[in-house]
């Protein structure tokens, strides 16, 4: 018998893809971040984001905060915090007390807040913590309340979010604050079509021309996709392909993913990430589009995230990473239409035939997309009108 709580957590697909729309029409190629976020939220396990100041790691997770109502949202700067209790004690309070003989004692009492009051919890630039706060952090990260004052206290903690433009210093003490980062992503910075669209994302919102309203979700509806999770269902077939992705990491770099292997508590992680992901769409089983949460799970390095996409690009193909395999193709440097906008002429003819054909294609498999697909696609085919555009602009201007 299905499990009741699924049947209903499956019915929030379509809101959640709106809650996710409207994020991303301020928060410009930030997909990966409002994905990870989401996959936190109902998988229960800590994101981390690698990336360089500026480039709205923390607005984008705030503004997935917003969509939910009710949500305490608490954002630090690491470096900032020099104690455990600067990062979870709001108010220390001085009660004096007298006893039956008439002497009098003085002792402190804390009044937890801050992160220990808070349902999303974001650590920028974590690695450059103090040491002294490392337990907290852990204890956060974990998700099952902080000790304070040879207590654990409960939190209302949903996800703990981190961020940093660099790694730990693997021989340093931040191993094991590292190995629980379970959501890994890599945020660069926005590509030319995408700066393009920031501007006018921020012109709309400055001069308040949009009237659409951010979709919401509750604490409520959260708690029910957690409570759903679980029972979402996990074939043995998946089992064996995610093992099969992990030998051949393996087998193609066996110093580098050895740690992958010997990780149990990451492996079995990957399938209450994976059953996230199902639920998030809508279905009660695991599939092989969930492989696709697997590039965030799988790697160590940035060098390594190419390798870990190519071995499950085979497993998830859609129209969507087809259209952007078909993109990034065209514009790789070198390319006939990166000659072109670098004013050679005599390939200027090619590279505009380039372009229309992948016009062409793309708004094919926008027809064989759906969802949230079909706008990712139709914002490429916008990309790459504006690069034909300064092309032709640019054959104009020097022809004049």
């Amino acid at each position: 018998m299905k499990n009741e709580n699924l049947e209903l957590a499956q019915l929030f697909a379509p809101q959640i893809e709106a809650l996710s729309t409207s994020v991303l029409v301020r928060n410009i190629g930030r997909e990966d971040i409002v994905r990870c976020t989401l996959l936190s939220l109902v998988a229960g396990h800590p994101a981390f984001f690698l990336g360089t100041p500026g480039v709205n790691k923390t607005g984008t997770v705030q503004a997935v905060a917003k969509a939910i109502t009710g949500t305490v949202f608490y954002e630090e700067l690491m470096p900032a915090i020099v104690s455990p209790e600067q990062l979870v004690v709001e108010e220390t309070m001085i009660e004096e007390s007298t006893d039956a003989e008439g002497r009098k004692s003085i002792r402190t009492r804390d009044r937890l807040g801050r992160a220990a009051a808070a349902h999303l919890v974001f650590a920028d630039e974590i690695w450059k913590a103090e040491p002294r706060i490392l337990q907290t952090l852990i204890d956060l990260s974990k998700g099952d309340g902080i000790r304070h004052e040879g207590r654990l206290v409960a939190t209302p903690m949903l996800s703990f979010l981190a961020a940093s433009n660099e790694l730990p210093d693997p021989e340093g003490n931040l191993g094991a604050m590292w190995s629980r980062m379970t959501i890994r992503a890599e945020v660069n910075s926005l590509n030319r079509g995408q700066k393009v669209a920031l501007v006018k994302a921020r012109l709309q919102r400055d001069r308040k021309s949009t009237t659409s309203t951010t979709a919401q979700l509750t604490l409520a509806d959260v708690e029910l996709l957690r409570e759903a999770r679980p029972f979402v269902t996990v074939g043995d077939d998946m089992v064996e392909l995610v093992l099969e992705l992990y030998q051949e990491l393996l087998d193609e770099d066996e110093a580098g993913f050895a740690w992958l292997w010997a990780d149990d508590r990451r492996f079995g992680r990957v399938f209450d990430v994976m059953q996230a992901s199902a639920l998030l769409d809508g279905r009660d089983a695991v599939g092989k589009l969930d492989l696709r949460i697997l590039e965030y799970m799988l790697w160590d390095t940035p060098e390594q995230i190419p390798i870990v996409k190519g071995k499950i690009a085979p497993h998830v193909r859609t129209p969507l990473s087809d259209a952007k395999e078909l993109v990034d193709a065209l514009l790789a440097p070198g390319g006939n239409v990166e000659r072109a906008k670098g004013g050679d002429r005599t390939v200027l003819v090619p590279a505009l035939t380039q372009i229309e054909e992948a016009e062409s294609s793309l708004k094919e498999l926008a027809g064989e997309a759906s969802g949230g697909e079909q706008s990712e696609i139709a914002a490429l085919i916008s990309e790459l009108g504006e690069v034909k555009q300064a092309i032709a602009q640019g054959a104009i201007g020097r022809r004049k």
